[in-house]
């Protein structure tokens, strides 16, 4: 039964800490990629430290074609050291109960390997509700949620919330079954890179049943990887973001960009604070037991049941300067929110079967 009360209490952290559905989010996170090589010891350092690998793979020369692999819409982006990929898709139709909807998601993207540095930020925009933004930075084992309000929370890949077999949210985590058709055009430039342009036949899309299928996709001549791939169907498509099922016209527009020429990718100064941690200048008390400490979460159980525990921050917080800013108490169930300049510390507390309390504190910095 702890294991289930922790679980519950890391479910509302998550859910506090950006604006859309949790199984939206949590499928973004399940996906961010998880590259093998160097572990930075420093997550906020700029990586630079590729800047001469880059040099080395852009002076190489093949002259070689590669033929793609029109089964394998992931193929040659392992060769990849670094990229950027923007893709935009929008669903414009009606809903079940026969309203009009219109929704765009744009997702950013961008990638250094060997570094284990990847950055994404997803866009949700709708006609009826305010923008919606998931970002989330990975710098090694580092994974760091921005909020909607720039607030950046630190976490660790190993948290069983963020295990996953996925490592991709490219075009192979959206599309499948790609049918190519014939070649329109050879060595055409796009993106600063030589492709051959195909038409396609047909093409499935994630939570999506397509008809009338019409697009283009363009390859790397020399790497056979996607460059882009655009196109529009009708059909019916249900979105994560709006939990809504429309049926309409899909579009969606692929560009890989930036190829192998990315030299850093700067993580933000508020999220640089949470990686330094403010837990460890919150008061703990002297009975906690199995203390952990998660990037800028902290986390421990306590013999005193959970009134008690929330007493006890009641008092300390405010004696260590912290204003309480909200409470909410559910049976043996709390969540006490508490700020100090750019900090905002949120303190949740549950009550365990048999006796004894479990706390997990998060230090939010803007």
């Amino acid at each position: 039964m702890r294991k289930i009360k922790i679980i519950s209490i890391f479910l509302v952290l998550v859910l506090s800490s950006l604006a859309c559905s949790s199984e939206f989010r949590n499928s973004i996170i399940d996906r961010f990629p998880d590259e093998v090589g160097e572990v930075l010891t420093n997550p906020g350092q700029i990586a630079t430290l590729v800047v001469n690998e880059v040099a080395e793979i852009n002076n190489e020369e093949t002259g070689n074609s590669i033929q793609p692999h029109f089964d394998d819409i992931a193929f040659g982006m392992d060769s990849l050291e670094s990229f950027r990929f923007r893709f935009v898709q929008s669903l414009q139709g009606t809903d079940d109960a026969g309203n009009s909807t219109n929704i765009t998601v744009v997702n950013d993207q961008e990638v250094i390997k060997s570094l284990q540095i990847a950055h994404m930020r997803m866009e949700t925009t709708t006609e009826v509700k305010p923008l919606q933004i998931v970002e989330v930075y990975r710098f090694g084992n580092e994974v760091y949620l921005v909020g909607a309000d720039t607030e950046c929370t630190a976490f660790t890949e190993n948290l069983t919330v963020m295990g996953s077999e996925g490592t991709d949210l490219g075009l192979s985590s959206i599309f499948s079954n790609l049918e190519i058709g014939n070649l329109k055009q050879q060595a055409e430039m796009i993106n600063g890179v030589v492709t051959n342009r195909y038409q396609v036949k047909n093409v499935e899309m994630v939570n999506s049943t397509l008809s009338n299928v019409n697009a283009q996709i363009w390859y790397s001549q020399e790497g056979g990887y996607i460059v882009r791939f655009a196109g529009e169907a009708q059909g019916e498509a249900y979105s994560e973001a709006e939990d809504l099922k429309v049926s309409g016209t899909i579009r969606w527009e692929y560009d890989l960009t930036d190829i192998n020429s990315i030299t850093e990718i700067p993580l933000p100064e508020n999220c640089n604070l949470a990686a330094q941690g403010g837990v460890n200048d919150l008061p703990v008390p002297d009975n906690a037991q199995e203390l952990s400490t998660i990037g800028s979460m902290l986390s421990f159980n306590s013999p005193d049941d959970a009134s008690a525990l929330a007493d006890f921050y009641r008092s300390s917080m405010p004696a260590a300067g912290y204003i309480l800013s909200d409470e909410t108490v559910y049976d043996d169930f709390y969540v006490i929110t508490y700020v100090k300049a750019e900090e905002t510390i949120t303190i949740m507390i549950s009550g365990v079967n048999g006796g004894g309390s479990d706390a997990i504190i998060t230090v939010e910095v803007k």
